[in-house]
């Protein structure tokens, strides 16, 4: 199985190089520098159903998903990994932005306190007057860490953050002191827990639990795709054959073993064994069984939003018009 699948990534990674054939389409998506949390993506790409669907997906990788975002509005790319928050924050500034695929049901997001605090920072409220680490102003990491303070009686103004990227950059913040608590995605989260012996998170939004006790509900749609609406009405087909090529990426990762999907990830870009395991079967227990984005969910993306935006109130918005399965419901 090994063999087979390194050379299907080879397969994959060879296809994705050089010009695409002619009558394949190009589609150019931004995603997170986080070796795990695209799998789904990656999976598409290597196992040849990208290909299956004319298309040829780049995927540049930026710092976050502020960069992602910026990266899609100045036209470098087509389609950004984003959440239904940021179209949310979006469409408050004007710009029609429109969510179309579901990777995950809960944010991979935790709140961790480093090892030397953690004896002193055992509530939200602790955090008060420290320096908290999120992946970039404005980040869903620093939107999640808002929603956190104002949600528990204490105001953003009285937080420092400071901006710590992901992955390992994100854990060695915590771990040198460099912040007393950060908003930790992805892989980031199983790496730090290994790390620091279990770790301490003080909020984890990945377990039913925790989304509950943070949103009121254990479904709370995470990272996903998003497109300009125009794109979308300009590139509808394409968009179709994406979001079913990614969809069966999604469903591979469900049904494989964590061993398994591990060979996915390249030979430079894994942690250790253990704590790539880890990662892997944490994202598959939330990853989306048919990327759809619930209707259900859209009240409490805009309380979540509204908490810390208080243009939401005025911005009159047709919160409808933020998401479409237009395209997840197509086979």
């Amino acid at each position: 199985m090994r063999r087979l699948v390194a050379a299907l990534v080879l397969t994959g990674l060879a296809a994705c190089t050089g010009s695409p054939p002619s009558g394949i389409r190009t589609v150019r998506l931004a995603i997170h520098q986080d070796p795990i949390a695209f799998l789904g993506v990656r999976a598409a790409q290597t196992l040849g159903y990208c290909a299956d669907e004319g298309l040829a997906v780049e995927t540049p990788e930026f710092v976050g998903g502020t960069k992602a975002i910026q990266a899609l509005l100045g036209g470098s790319v087509d389609v950004a990994s984003a959440t239904m928050s940021d179209a949310v924050q979006l469409a408050i500034e004007g710009r029609d932005v429109r969510g179309f695929l579901l990777f995950y049901t809960r944010p991979t997001a935790a709140l961790a306190i480093a090892p030397s605090m953690s004896g002193t920072i055992r509530s939200i409220r602790d955090l008060k007057g420290r320096t908290v680490g999120v992946t970039s102003p404005g980040s869903t990491s620093h939107q999640i860490l808002n929603y956190l303070l104002l949600t528990n009686g204490v105001s953003p103004a009285d937080v420092s953050t400071v901006s710590i990227g992901m992955a390992a950059s994100s854990v060695a913040a915590l771990e040198h002191g460099t912040v007393a608590a950060a908003v930790i995605l992805g892989s980031a989260i199983p790496a730090f827990e290994r790390r620091q012996s279990g770790g301490t998170l003080l909020v984890d939004l990945r377990t039913p639990e925790g989304a509950r006790q943070v949103f009121g509900s254990d479904l709370f749609p995470g990272l996903g795709l998003v497109a300009e609406d125009r794109w979308l009405r300009a590139n509808s087909d394409t968009a179709r054959r994406l979001t079913r090529a990614i969809t069966r990426g999604m469903q591979w990762i469900r049904e494989h073993s964590a061993e398994q999907v591990r060979e996915m990830i390249p030979e430079g870009a894994r942690m250790t064994r253990e704590s790539d395991l880890l990662a892997i079967r944490q994202m598959q227990q939330v990853l989306s069984s048919d990327g759809r984005i619930p209707e259900t969910a859209v009240p409490l993306i805009e309380k979540f939003v509204a908490a810390s935006n208080p243009k939401l109130a005025s911005a009159r918005l047709d919160l409808a018009r933020i998401y479409t399965n237009e395209f997840t419901s197509s086979r």
